[in-house]
């Protein structure tokens, strides 16, 4: 295995910055799918296909960490914000993947309003990702995680709400089952992305 000694910022902040757009434009595709709600199964696909143009990128990162010899910040943060961007994408996909298999009627405005949640968690992402080339962003960086901290507390306020009332206005037990997972994977993806935003934190923390 051939290692490079040149600190190559740029190819890492490159990829990362490619993750990230990627999971904006899915985290869009994925609002159109729940708002729209017409082709659910071609909307799904190419949810998958996003899926595995990030899974491309993502080792494309950790082969790049295996073959680089200085990096721009710590190895394990390179691999865990990459494994974490990954996530979010695998949590978007088999959300997706759920609403056409499920074949749930019209979605609720409690599952539109968590998958804007997404669509905007996932853009804060992108910038933050973004302004993680120079620590002198650290400021701005922070403001965009503490929007996803809020957002993410917003997503588990809806949740539980929706939740509450599957259960004090039960529909029937199959319609119950499937609303519950949904609602379930909906907010498991804002987490997602939470956890995303943890690590940028973590990332800032130790440049500054």
């Amino acid at each position: 295995m051939s290692f490079s000694f040149i600190p190559r910022k740029t190819k890492f902040f490159d990829m990362f910055n490619e993750a990230a757009a990627l999971l904006t434009r899915a985290a869009g595709k994925f609002l159109a799918l729940v708002t729209q709600f017409d082709h659910v199964a071609d909307r799904a696909n190419e949810l998958r296909q996003e899926e595995h143009a990030c899974d491309e990128i993502i080792g494309r990162i950790i082969t790049a960490l295996d073959r680089t010899f200085i990096t721009p910040f710590d190895r394990e943060d390179i691999h865990a914000l990459a494994t974490s961007l990954d996530d979010v994408m695998d949590s978007l996909e088999e959300t997706a993947h759920r609403f056409a298999a499920f074949r749930v009627g019209t979605p609720t405005p409690a599952a539109v309003a968590l998958a804007r949640l997404i669509q905007q968690c996932c853009e804060h992402l992108e910038k933050a990702v973004r302004l993680c080339s120079n620590m002198k962003n650290a400021d701005s960086i922070y403001a965009l995680v503490r929007d996803i901290s809020r957002m993410e507390n917003e997503a588990d306020t809806i949740y539980r709400d929706s939740d509450g009332a599957l259960f004090a206005d039960p529909p029937d037990m199959l319609t119950l089952i499937k609303w519950r997972e949904l609602y379930g994977w909906l907010e498991a993806t804002v987490d997602a992305c939470k956890d995303v935003a943890n690590v940028i934190s973590g990332i800032v923390i130790k440049g500054s």
